[in-house]
C-alpha cells in the first residue's frame, strides 16, 4: 500500500481514481515493465474505462497518466517515437480530385454522399482538402465521419466531414441553453461539420445548400452506427469570407459570433438533427449513489476530502474549492460567513463558489452521498428516513428566489428541504443519501420528493448489496404513488399511515372497509410497555408508562377511483395502541410495510421489529433542531436562494448529528422537552470535541471496524450545545459588496424572532 498518500484515491476530469488503483499503477511504474500505452489500457481495464462501443478508451486514459504519476510521484515511462505521417506514402498531384464543371443543379445527374473507405481512400480524401480547402488540413480529436460527394456523371465533386464537437463553443452553448454538466453529460450527441469542400472549378449553383441537406439527412444514422451515439444537433464555423448563403438554405441558424482559433472573426451556425433536441442535450442523468469505490481502505484519511473530494463538477479548481471550504466550514462550525472565510481572498473565493450559477447544491452534496454509501456497506440494516423541514427567511427582503412556506395566508418565505437520513437501526447517523430543497418550484409536483427519495434509497441499496435498506417515512409519505413505486419495484418501505388519505382494504367477504376499522377490528397479538418522556410547549405532557397492544394483518390497499381497475397494493399493517391513558391522548401508531415476517417468525416479533424500526424516525428530527441551530443556517444572508441551499449543503454535512435518548419510544414521536440554552457564544468545549474528531487521525476507518459519520456520529448530546443569539440588526436590508453589514460581529441583544418558543421547532 503507498503510505505517502495523504488523500483517499484522485479525481481527473469527471474520472475518479481510488486509492487502490493508484496503488497498481505505482507498482507498474516501479517494475520499469510498462510502457504508456500498456498502463493506459490496464488502467481503463481496471476502472471498467470505456466507450459505448464497449472499447478501452486509451486516448483518454493516456491523458490523464501524468496526472496520476504526478501525484504518487513515480515519473512515467519515456514516450515511444510514432511513425511520422508525412512519412507515409505521398498521394501524387495527379490524382488528387479536380474536376471541372459548370451546369445547373437539375443538369448534374444524380449526386451521391459516399462514406470514404479504407486507409488509402482516406489518405486521398485528405490529399484534396491540403489542396484545395482554404484552412488546409488538421486531424480533430475524437471521431470522424467523412463523404465523398459525388456525381453518377462527372465523378468526384468535393468531400464533406463530420467530427467530434469541441468541448466549449460559447455561441453555440448560449444556442443549447444547457448547463456545465448537461453539456458534460450529452456533449457526444453534437457533431461539428468541420470541414466542407466543392472542388475550386465546379460550379454548380444550389449544389452546396443540396449536399449539406443530404447530409443532414444521414449522418445521424452513420454516426450511430459508427460510435452507438446517435447526435441531436450539429454545429459549423462559417468563416468571414463566406456570407453563409448555402448554410441558410439548408437550414443551418445562426447562432452568434465567434473570434474563431486564428482570430478570424466567424458565424456560428448550428443545425438540429433531432426532433426532441433542446431536452436531450439539457437532461443530465445524475451519477446514482454509491458508485464510485469505497473511500475506507485501512488508511488515515482527511475528512474533508473524504466528504466533499468525490464531486462531479468538471472544473478541478471548483473540486478543490469546494474542499477548502468545507475544511474551513468544519473548522468555524455555526460562524458566519466572513469568520469562515477570515482573509479577504478566502471571502471573495467562498462568495464567488456560492454564487456561480454553474455550481449547484448537487456538486457539494455529491461526494458526502457516496461517503454515506461507504458507512452504510458495513451496517446489515440501515433505515433510511425522509422528512421535510423549513428554513425562514421572511426577513431577507433583498433575497431573490425564496420559497413560499407559510400555510394559512402567512406570507413567510425561505426554503423547504426535504433531507434522506442513514442510521442504523440503533439510531446512529451515518450521513445523508438524499436532498432536494427546490421541489417547492413546481408546486404542481410537491410530493414527488417522497418518490424520488425511495428512488435514492434504492439506489444506496444497489450500492450495498449486503446491506438491507428500509425507507422510512412518517404520515405525509402516505399516498398511493409511493406505495405502489414500493410494491412494484420490491423496496422495503415502512410509512406511518394518515386517517386523512382514508385509506381503504379488501375485505374478508369481497367488500371495502376502512383500514382503521379493520384493523382494529382484529385481535391483538401482543401486549407492551414503553416508557414515555415528558415534552414541554403547547402539547406538554408528563412522563407515564404506557401500555401497548400490538395488531397485525396483511392487508390489499384498495386503488383510489382514479386508477378503477388495478390491483390492491399488498401490505402488512402492524397497529399499537394505548390503553389505559388516564386521561392523557392516548398514542395509537398504524404503520403500512412492504416487509412481511421472515418464514418462521411469529407475527409478534415482526410488529416489534417494525416498531422498533420506526421509533428511529425521530432521529432526522433531532437533526433537523441540530442543523438549525448548531451551524445557524437559518442566519445566512445571500442574495438569491440558490446561494443559500448551497450554503445549506456545506451545513448539512458539517451539521452535528446526535443519537436520541430513546429512539425506539413512541412517545419519541412527539416533541421532547426543548433543552435549555445559553446565551452565550457556541460551546468553546463541544466546538474543541467537533473539531478533534473531525482532524484527528481516527478519521479514517481501521480494519475490523465501522466506519463512522466522522466526526459527529459518537457526540451524544450535541442538540443540547448554547445557541448563540442571533445578530440584532434585521437581515436582508444593508450590505456592502458581498458581505452583509454586522455579519462580521454579533450583538449581545436577541431579536423578537429569536425569543420566540417555536422559532427552531420543525
Amino acid at each position: 500500500m503507498i503510505g505517502f498518500l495523504q488523500y483517499a484515491g484522485m479525481q481527473v476530469g469527471r474520472r475518479h481514481f481510488d486509492l487502490r488503483t493508484l496503488d497498481w499503477l505505482a507498482g507498474a511504474l516501479r517494475s520499469g515493465e510498462h510502457t504508456r500505452h500498456s498502463l493506459a489500457r490496464g488502467l481503463c481495464e481496471r476502472t471498467g474505462w470505456l466507450n459505448a462501443l464497449g472499447r478501452p478508451c486509451l486516448s483518454a486514459a493516456a491523458a490523464a497518466l501524468p496526472a496520476l504519476a504526478e501525484r504518487i510521484g513515480i515519473e512515467l515511462p519515456p514516450a515511444r517515437d510514432m511513425p511520422d505521417p508525412a512519412a507515409a506514402p505521398a498521394v501524387p498531384a495527379c490524382d488528387v480530385p479536380d474536376t471541372r464543371l459548370a451546369c445547373a443543379l437539375e443538369d448534374l445527374g444524380p449526386v451521391s454522399l459516399d462514406p470514404v473507405g479504407d486507409a488509402g481512400d482516406r489518405r486521398l480524401w485528405v490529399a484534396m482538402m491540403e489542396a484545395h480547402h482554404p484552412l488546409g488540413w488538421a486531424r480533430p480529436p475524437g471521431g470522424q465521419v467523412r463523404y465523398w460527394i459525388r456525381s453518377e456523371r462527372h465523378g468526384v465533386l468535393g468531400g464533406i466531414g463530420f467530427g467530434s464537437a469541441t468541448w466549449q463553443l460559447r455561441a453555440r452553448d448560449t444556442w443549447v441553453g444547457w448547463s456545465a454538466d448537461a453539456r458534460a453529460a450529452n456533449i457526444a450527441r453534437v457533431i461539428c461539420n468541420h470541414r466542407f469542400l466543392l472542388t475550386p472549378r465546379v460550379r454548380v449553383y444550389g449544389l452546396a445548400s443540396e449536399v449539406l441537406r443530404m447530409a443532414a439527412r444521414r449522418v445521424a444514422d452513420d454516426w450511430e452506427a459508427r460510435y452507438s451515439v446517435r447526435p441531436v444537433a450539429a454545429s459549423t464555423h462559417v468563416g468571414p469570407e463566406h456570407d453563409g448563403c448555402c448554410c441558410h438554405c439548408a437550414g443551418w441558424t445562426v447562432a452568434g459570433r465567434t473570434g474563431g482559433r486564428r482570430g478570424e472573426a466567424g458565424t456560428v451556425r448550428v443545425l438540429a438533427l433531432e426532433s426532441g433536441w433542446r431536452k436531450a442535450l439539457r437532461r443530465v442523468d445524475r451519477r446514482p449513489v454509491g458508485t464510485l469505490a469505497s473511500a475506507y481502505d485501512g488508511t488515515d484519511l482527511d475528512w474533508a476530502e473524504r466528504e466533499y473530494g468525490r464531486t462531479g463538477h468538471t472544473d478541478g479548481r471548483v473540486r478543490r474549492r469546494i474542499v477548502d471550504m468545507g475544511r474551513a466550514w468544519l473548522k468555524n462550525m455555526g460562524e458566519d460567513l466572513p469568520v469562515i472565510f477570515p482573509t479577504k481572498a478566502e471571502q471573495k473565493a467562498a462568495y464567488r463558489l456560492l454564487s456561480n450559477p454553474r455550481i449547484s447544491m448537487e456538486h457539494v452534496l455529491e461526494p458526502h452521498f457516496e461517503a454515506t454509501a461507504d458507512r452504510c456497506r458495513a451496517e446489515p440494516v440501515v433505515l433510511a428516513l425522509q422528512d421535510t423541514t423549513a428554513l425562514n427567511y421572511t426577513g431577507l427582503e433583498a433575497t431573490t428566489g425564496l420559497d413560499g412556506i407559510g400555510g394559512g395566508g402567512k406570507g413567510s418565505v425561505g426554503i423547504l428541504a426535504h433531507a434522506g437520513l442513514a442510521v442504523t437501526t440503533e439510531g446512529r447517523p451515518l450521513g445523508l443519501f438524499a436532498m432536494d430543497a427546490a421541489f417547492r418550484q413546481d408546486p404542481e409536483e410537491d410530493s414527488r420528493r417522497w418518490v424520488e427519495g425511495l428512488g435514492r434509497a434504492r439506489e444506496l441499496a444497489a450500492a450495498c448489496p449486503d446491506t438491507r435498506v428500509v425507507s422510512v417515512c412518517d404520515r405525509e409519505g402516505d399516498f398511493r404513488d409511493l406505495l405502489a413505486h414500493a410494491a412494484d419495484d420490491g423496496d422495503a418501505l415502512l410509512v406511518r399511515a394518515s386517517r386523512s388519505a382514508k385509506q381503504r382494504v379488501t375485505a374478508p367477504g369481497g367488500g371495502k372497509e376502512c383500514l382503521w376499522d379493520h384493523v382494529a377490528a382484529l385481535p391483538p397479538v401482543a401486549t407492551t410497555e414503553l416508557t414515555i418522556p415528558a415534552a414541554g410547549g403547547p402539547r406538554a405532557r408528563k412522563e407515564r408508562v404506557a401500555r401497548l397492544e400490538i395488531r397485525t394483518a396483511e392487508v390489499g390497499i384498495v386503488p383510489p377511483r382514479r386508477d378503477r381497475g388495478a390491483d390492491p397494493l399488498p401490505m402488512f399493517a402492524v397497529s399499537a395502541t394505548e390503553i389505559e391513558a388516564d386521561g392523557d391522548d392516548p398514542l395509537h401508531w398504524l404503520l403500512l410495510t412492504t416487509e412481511r415476517p421472515a418464514e418462521g417468525e411469529a407475527d409478534a416479533a415482526h410488529a416489534a421489529t417494525v416498531l422498533g424500526w420506526y421509533g428511529r424516525r425521530w432521529t432526522i428530527e433531532t437533526w433537523f433542531r441540530t442543523l438549525k441551530t448548531g451551524t445557524r443556517t437559518k442566519d445566512r444572508r445571500l442574495d438569491s436562494a440558490d446561494d443559500l441551499r448551497k450554503c445549506l449543503a456545506f451545513d448539512a454535512v458539517t451539521a452535528p448529528s446526535t443519537s436520541p435518548t430513546s429512539p425506539s419510544s413512541p412517545g419519541s414521536a412527539r416533541k421532547p422537552p426543548r433543552p435549555r440554552r445559553s446565551r452565550r457564544r457556541t460551546s468553546t468545549c463541544f466546538t474543541r470535541c467537533w473539531n478533534r474528531r473531525a482532524t484527528g487521525t481516527s478519521s479514517g476507518c481501521p480494519p475490523g471496524r465501522r466506519p463512522t459519520f466522522a466526526p459527529s456520529s459518537s457526540i451524544s448530546g450535541a442538540s443540547s450545545a448554547p445557541i448563540p443569539p442571533r445578530a440584532s440588526r434585521s437581515p436582508g436590508r444593508e450590505r456592502s459588496g458581498r458581505v452583509w453589514k454586522g455579519s462580521t460581529g454579533r450583538s449581545r441583544s436577541v431579536t423578537p424572532s429569536a425569543r420566540e418558543s417555536g422559532s427552531d421547532s420543525l
